[in-house]
């Protein structure tokens, strides 16, 4: 007989922030960029689209991206916006590659390079 203990996956936690840093709004999404959170996403980069600053999406820490979430970050805004995205190595950078959307968007490795690239 095999002995089975049931396990909870919680799933992981959600965050936006939104800051402003050498006049670029800066948002950062924290945890898994799914249905369930790709439109507050949306809503928020169509906001920021209209304000006239340089939009700088942080992906830093983000652990998963579905095609909603890639949805978000690319749906047509009315306004022209400059948009940088941060996504270093790992898994959600492969996604953008594999997808090829690194030649659509820019993608930069560091927060830095992407402040410097929106100036």
């Amino acid at each position: 007989m095999c002995d089975r203990k049931d396990r909870t996956i919680e799933p992981e936690p959600f965050a936006i922030t939104r800051n402003t840093l050498d006049a670029a709004e800066v948002v950062t999404i924290v945890g898994e960029l799914d249905m369930a959170h790709a439109p507050a996403v949306g809503d928020l980069l169509d906001e920021l689209a209209g304000s006239g600053n340089p939009i700088v999406v942080d992906l830093t820490a983000l652990s998963f991206i579905d095609s909603s979430g890639i949805h978000a970050l690319l749906r047509p805004r009315p306004q022209e916006a400059t948009f940088e995205l941060v996504c270093p190595a790992g898994n959600v950078r492969r996604v953008l590659e594999v997808t090829k959307l690194e030649r659509v968007l820019r993608v930069h490795d560091t927060l830095d390079e992407a402040l410097a690239a929106a100036a």
